[in-house]
């Protein structure tokens, strides 16, 4: 049974390495298969200067308790 496990664990240890290596060296021009659909809106959202801002002015108010 201990066997088993360690032939288990050895097997996902290659599997992950040689899935790192085949990502790795592949040309730039497959990254679309790769990359989430996150990556893919980042160039449609709006663009807003870190200048524009609200100001809000507080004024105090007395309670008459």
């Amino acid at each position: 049974m201990v066997i088993l496990i360690r032939v288990i664990l050895v097997a996902i240890i290659i599997y992950l390495l040689v899935r790192s290596f085949y990502r790795y060296f592949q040309p730039p021009g497959d990254d679309k298969k790769v990359q989430g659909p996150e990556n893919n809106n980042s160039s449609r959202k709006k663009k807003i200067s870190k200048e524009v801002g609200e100001y809000i002015d507080y004024e105090e108010i007395k309670e008459d308790d």
